[in-house]
């Protein structure tokens, strides 16, 4: 058990990262991808020898994506920087005033700041052979691929609930009051996340929740520390890629997508500074290749836009999630009607 708990704690993601809604998506498809032009960017990313990615996403992920990259270009080194929330945006935006050497490319929850270096040329449109099919309602402002969406899980503890959950409603039974955790106002995402849950569910699905006595958390690793030794049968909100590999490891938890879903959408850019270009459209060309896709997917955490990706899930059964219109007067109204309904 102490080894479960452990890895909970690695593989920890802070979910507060600002998304862009689905309305900033763009209605074309790229027109750049030239097979003389491509071999020659690859002879170019050779001679480069690396690349550097920042990212947000939990070790194994990167991990796998890394693993598959090198086995098809093992002659460009993949580099890679973790940092979290708006951290990522921030050092790319220092980089780019300042001109350092740093991030070629990343992939970010931040698709408001995609949308947005879309448009002022501060990120480089992909010219690779992937690029040519790619979906167009997955495009950001023309420009930067929305390349997966991680979808906001409910888990539960698979050994104490004898009978499935498979939705919000089902937290409602009475075997889950006073058991069951849900997010406290501590970042946009959660004010979008119960937004989207009262347009979804209904205008009587909160304070049926709220009369379920739930524990308010920040994160959702402790709460699942929580759930696997029994303390808690379950929580409404976590991501797969924390609860894919204690499921590996035994943990006791079952966790469901539900149907509809809310997600997190992430978007690969690649820097219009980069001082590796040529490799920087290599890796963003494999990251939207079927075998990127497919790295990313592999243990059933991800939606991919490419369609017949093995493990990948529904992504035509997700809502982007949007918590940029929470500007502070949004928020400390939501804020107040969210805590009188909670007795916060």
């Amino acid at each position: 058990m102490n080894r479960l708990v452990k890895a909970m704690a690695i593989a920890g993601i802070a979910v507060t990262a600002a998304l862009s809604s689905q309305a900033s998506l763009a209605q074309n498809f790229y027109k750049g991808y030239q097979a003389a032009e491509w071999a020659r960017i690859v002879e170019g990313a050779r001679k480069e020898g690396r690349v550097t990615l920042y990212y947000v996403s939990t070790q194994p992920v990167v991990d796998r994506i890394k693993a598959a990259f090198n086995k098809q270009y093992p002659g460009i080194q993949l580099d890679m920087l973790r940092l979290v929330g708006t951290e990522l945006v921030g050092k790319l935006d220092q980089e780019r005033a300042t001109g350092a050497d740093g991030g070629d490319v990343a992939i970010t929850p931040e698709t408001q700041w995609a949308a947005t270096r879309a448009t002022d040329k501060g990120v480089v449109q992909p010219a690779g052979p992937a690029s040519a099919n790619w979906p167009a309602k997955y495009v950001i402002n023309g420009v930067a691929p929305l390349i997966g969406m991680e979808p906001l899980i409910i888990v539960y503890n698979s050994k104490l609930v004898t009978t499935p959950v498979t939705g919000y409603q089902d937290l409602l039974r009475p075997e889950f009051k006073g058991k069951v955790a849900t997010p406290d106002l501590v970042a946009n995402i959660f004010f979008a996340f119960y937004e989207w849950q009262e347009q979804t569910l209904g205008a009587k699905f909160l304070p049926a929740l709220a009369a379920q006595g739930p524990r308010f958390y920040p994160s959702c690793v402790p709460i699942t520390q929580q759930i696997v030794v029994g303390e808690l049968l379950a929580e409404t909100l976590c991501v797969a890629t924390i609860i894919t590999p204690l499921i590996a490891q035994g943990a006791p938890i079952k966790m469901v997508v539900p149907k509809p879903a809310v997600a997190t959408p992430f978007a690969g850019v690649i820097t219009a500074w980069s001082k590796r270009p040529n490799a920087a459209q290599v890796f963003m060309d494999f990251v939207m290749s079927p075998a990127g896709q497919g790295a990313w997917a592999a243990l059933g955490e991800m939606a991919s836009p490419l369609p017949n990706i093995p493990n990948a899930l529904d992504i035509n059964s997700m809502t982007a999630l949007d918590p940029t219109r929470f500007t502070p007067e949004i928020a400390k109204a939501y804020r107040a009607r969210w805590n009188t309904m909670f007795n916060r």
